[in-house]
């Protein structure tokens, strides 16, 4: 086996045998033939889906869903739906967009990314973890070097960022070794910091949900090496695609003006992962320049994902709002992406990786026996809502990138800091912040914006204006400009009010 440039660990090397572990994953893998593949590969179709999950939604007493609507024009004639959250639904999002080749696939998976979110929202649930600190659970636990394959992983990570992890609680979950085929307790908060909705999934089956999950994983580490890295990669031949939903969906863009290139991210993953860039030269550079990647077990199937994915992006227009950046860089400009549209020698789509099968969980095993020999050992936790028992999961992948993480350089100074931050220990994570400013200066807009917020909490609201202020010099994203306008308004107002406050007292 290829070694890799970092040395992941085997956990089973650093456990203590008949530690006599309570919590149980409940993740149990059994056969999962696919009964429908046209366009993506599903347990049942769509339109059971939908059946399914509007029934379950209607007998809960919970009010999840307020409306789904579909928001596109016809313009492409590829339907994209937004799910609006009932007032149930304390997700920090309150619209969930869905896409697919057909309305009913769109509206299931605007539907499901709701239950996901909900889901992981909701947990962990009493009964499903253990609070303690890693001493207390190390007998139990994926060991702490593993724990520490954050973004930075070329840098050897300081003796005293381990201890003082080790002196911090988390909520220690069951999470299900897919190479080990057996549980170990992880700490939640910690990779769902890392990780943000990265490996959120819910579906028809526990299979269907956690091959779903695997695949957004690896997705979001190629994207992140290629665009980091800059990193030369094969273009797509599209006459060679050979699926009839793929080909549909080429032709619609293609007789609307749309130009379209699309590259071959798989890298050496041995799973197929495409991406592509699309915009409207009849419109830009008013219009977005969209750049999505997507996954799947088959390359066609991946294709279908990203073709899908573009249209959620930019519905129809190429103009709307929707795409904030993050997850892949936000080009503005055409010479921007010059390092993926230099003119390559084109490859045929059947050049991919392809470790599909009719049943969904032998590609569980296939994307595990892949992911194992780079060295990866990926991790699922079940958070299925008790409630609504429709299959969701949390995939962990630990060591894996992320653009948005690497690209600021988002290191262990920085999650140390977040896990005091919502201890509420904001003094002591404003230093840590501090610390990962002055150890690793491409992280100083989120941690800007994060020691603003501390202030905030710790009502010193000048204070957080002014760090407000820093952190708009290192150029946050739109997502982010919202975030600190809303809250910079929030403390000028509480300022104003004190104020205010303070002259009824004088008087």
């Amino acid at each position: 086996m290829k070694k890799t440039r970092y040395q992941l660990l085997t956990l089973q090397s650093q456990l203590h045998e008949g530690s006599g572990m309570d919590l149980c994953s409940n993740i149990y893998l059994k056969n999962s033939p696919k009964a429908h593949t046209r366009g993506l590969d599903k347990a049942i179709s769509p339109e059971d889906t939908l059946k399914n999950v509007k029934s379950v939604l209607k007998q809960t007493k919970l009010n999840l869903v307020n409306e789904t609507i579909r928001i596109d024009s016809r313009r492409l004639d590829i339907p994209v739906f937004v799910c609006v959250a009932g007032e149930d639904c304390n997700t920090p999002a309150r619209k969930f967009m869905g896409k697919g080749h057909s309305p009913d696939q769109a509206e299931a998976s605007a539907l499901m990314e709701l239950i996901e979110r909900f889901s992981h929202a909701n947990f962990p649930r009493d009964g499903s973890y253990q609070t303690g600190k890693y001493p207390d659970i190390k007998g139990d636990s994926i060991p702490l070097d593993y724990i520490f394959l954050v973004p930075n992983k070329e840098t050897a990570i300081p003796e005293e960022n381990k201890h003082r992890f080790t002196e911090l609680p988390f909520s220690w979950v069951p999470a299900y070794s897919l190479v080990q085929r057996r549980d170990f307790l992880i700490p939640y908060e910690w990779f769902a910091d890392i990780q943000g909705t990265n490996g959120l999934s819910a579906g028809n089956t526990l299979e269907e949900t956690i091959l779903q999950g695997l695949c957004e994983v690896v997705e979001r580490h190629v994207s992140s090496l290629v665009n980091s890295k800059q990193k030369t990669v094969p273009t797509i031949d599209l006459f060679t695609v050979k699926d009839p939903v793929a080909r549909e969906l080429i032709s619609k863009y293609l007789m609307n003006g749309i130009k379209l290139i699309v590259k071959d991210f798989s890298l050496n993953t041995g799973i197929p992962t495409l991406a592509g860039i699309a915009f409207d030269p009849s419109t830009y550079p008013d219009s977005e320049i969209v750049f999505c990647a997507g996954t799947a077990t088959n390359p066609e199937k991946a294709l279908i994902r990203v073709l899908t994915e573009i249209q959620q992006m930019a519905v129809d227009y190429f103009r709307q709002d929707y795409y904030v950046g993050g997850i892949l860089p936000k080009f503005t400009r055409i010479d921007e992406a010059r390092y993926l549209l230099k003119h390559h020698d084109m490859v045929p789509i059947d050049s991919l990786p392809d470790i599909s099968a009719d049943d969904i969980t032998v590609e569980i095993e296939n994307c595990t026996k892949a992911l194992s020999t780079i060295g990866f050992e990926p991790l699922v936790v079940n958070i299925t809502h008790p409630t609504l028992g429709i299959p969701s999961v949390f995939v962990i992948l630990p060591g894996a990138e992320l653009y948005e993480n690497t690209s600021r350089y988002l290191n262990t100074c920085y999650f140390l800091a977040r896990r005091f931050q919502h201890l509420g220990r904001f003094q002591t994570a404003i230093e840590w912040y501090q610390r990962s400013i002055s150890e690793h200066p491409s992280s100083s807009c989120h941690s800007y914006l994060q020691i603003a917020h501390c202030y905030k909490y710790l009502e010193r609201y000048q204070e957080a204006i002014d760090n407000y202020r820093i952190c708009f010099r290192y150029g946050p994203d739109r997502a982010m400009q919202y975030e600190i306008y809303d809250s910079w308004q929030k403390c000028h107002q509480l300022l104003k009010t004190r104020a205010r406050r303070g002259q009824v007292r004088a008087s």
